[in-house]
């Protein structure tokens, strides 16, 4: 099953660079351009290393990449944020709306269950 990716819904201010970074990293996960995604990415990451939808979306690159180590990593990172933020969009359907911290906690449970933990 695939882990779940999130991005910000529609913002009515111009995004920032590491916004575009973030939102650029979500639309090359939807296309499993998985090293495109993980460049953007990481680029987001460098201007704020605690941005959890960064996070998140670098967990998924992991998981679908099979470095599962850093997957986990990833996730444990967007769940100790205790951040309040919800996915604007996800890759998967039923999954727009939720928390980003609930987010990472199932992706970690859907390793889990597929033996990868």
């Amino acid at each position: 099953m695939a882990a779940i990716a999130a991005a910000i819904g529609g913002c009515a201010v111009t995004p920032s660079t590491e916004t575009k970074l973030v939102q650029n990293g979500f639309e090359h996960i939807l296309n499993q351009q998985w090293s495109e995604a993980e460049t953007s990415l990481l680029q987001a990451l460098e201007s704020n290393a605690d941005d959890p939808y960064a996070l998140l979306n670098l967990g998924v690159v992991y998981q679908q990449t099979g470095r599962n180590e850093e997957a986990r990593e990833m996730y444990n990172r967007v769940i100790e944020s205790d951040t309040t933020l919800r996915a604007g969009r996800s890759n998967l359907p039923d999954e727009r709306g939720r928390l980003l911290t609930e987010l990472a906690q199932d992706n970690l449970d859907r390793m889990s269950r597929d033996g990868a933990y």
